[in-house]
C-alpha cells in the first residue's frame, strides 16, 4: 500500500483551491484527518483554500485580506463553494482562487465490492498574491519554485463498500491529464482517500487535488482516472481499476 507516501503529505498543505472560506480558516484543507479514521466518522473536509492551516505557522495562514476594490465584483464569494465559472475568492494565505470549469460527471467504475462514483470534477485557477502563498503551494507540490498563475485539477469522489468487511483503500493510483503526464501521489498530486478505512456497508466522500499547469490554462477538454487496490488484513482484496474518462 502506498501508506509510506499518505505519510509524506500529512504535513503538507493542499492546493485545492474550491470556496473560500474566510471566516475559518481552520476549515481550509485538503491534508489528512487520522489515517486509522473509518468512514462512519471520518468525512473529508470541504477543501476551501490553496493552503492549510497545518502546513504553515498560524500567523501566515490567517492573516490576509483582500482589499475593498478585490471584492467588488459580483463574482466574488467571501465563503461558500464556488458553484459557477467564474467565481472566484481569497485564502488566508493571499491566493486567489478563481473557479474556471466544473462538471458533475457521475460516472462509477467497480472493482470487487468496491464502487467508485465521480460526483464533481473542477479547474481552478490560483494567483499567489503574496510571497507565502506561492511559497507554502510550492511545498505543497513538492516543487521548488512554482509559477503564478498556476491551474489545479479537483476530483470529488465518493468509494462505496459493499463487502462484509472493512477495507483500507490506496486511493488513487494516478489522473492522466494527457498522453505522457500523469499525477500520481509522488507526482503533485494530494488525496485525502489514501490509507482510509471504509467499514463494511458504508462509503466515504473524499476528493483528491493535484497540479494541472502553470501560467497558462491548459487545454484538455477530459482527463482519465484510475483507482488504486484495496486492502483487508493486510490482504489485497480489490484490485486497481481501469481508466475512468471525465470530460471537462
Amino acid at each position: 500500500m502506498r501508506l509510506s507516501k499518505v505519510a509524506i503529505l500529512v504535513s503538507l498543505l493542499a492546493v485545492v483551491g474550491l470556496a473560500g472560506c474566510q471566516n475559518n480558516a481552520s476549515k481550509s484543507t485538503a491534508s489528512f484527518k487520522n489515517s486509522s479514521s473509518q468512514s462512519s466518522s471520518y468525512h473529508a473536509a470541504n477543501p476551501d483554500a490553496a493552503v492549510t492551516q497545518s502546513s504553515s505557522s498560524k500567523k501566515e495562514a490567517q492573516t490576509y485580506e483582500p482589499k475593498a476594490d478585490q471584492t467588488k465584483s459580483a463574482r466574488y464569494v467571501k465563503s461558500g463553494n464556488l458553484k459557477t465559472s467564474g467565481q472566484y475568492t481569497y485564502d488566508k494565505v493571499g491566493t486567489k482562487l478563481q473557479l474556471a470549469k466544473v462538471k458533475h460527471p457521475r460516472t462509477t467504475i467497480k472493482s470487487g465490492d468496491l464502487t467508485y462514483k465521480v460526483t464533481t470534477v473542477r479547474l481552478i485557477k490560483n494567483t499567489a498574491k503574496t510571497a507565502a502563498a506561492k511559497r507554502m503551494a510550492a511545498q505543497a507540490l513538492n516543487l521548488t519554485t512554482l509559477k503564478s498563475p498556476y491551474y489545479t485539477i479537483q476530483v470529488k469522489f465518493t468509494i462505496t463498500n459493499d463487502g462484509d468487511q472493512d477495507v483500507t483503500t490506496d486511493g488513487i493510483q494516478a489522473i492522466r491529464l494527457k498522453k505522457g503526464l500523469e499525477l500520481n501521489a509522488a507526482n503533485q498530486l494530494s488525496d485525502a482517500s489514501a490509507g482510509k478505512t471504509i467499514a463494511a456497508h458504508d462509503k466515504l466522500d473524499t476528493f483528491a487535488t493535484g497540479l494541472a499547469s502553470e501560467k497558462t490554462k491548459p487545454t484538455f477538454k477530459s482527463v482519465k482516472i484510475a483507482f488504486a487496490g484495496a486492502y483487508a488484513d493486510h490482504k489485497q482484496v480489490a484490485d486497481p481499476t481501469g481508466w475512468l474518462k471525465l470530460t471537462l
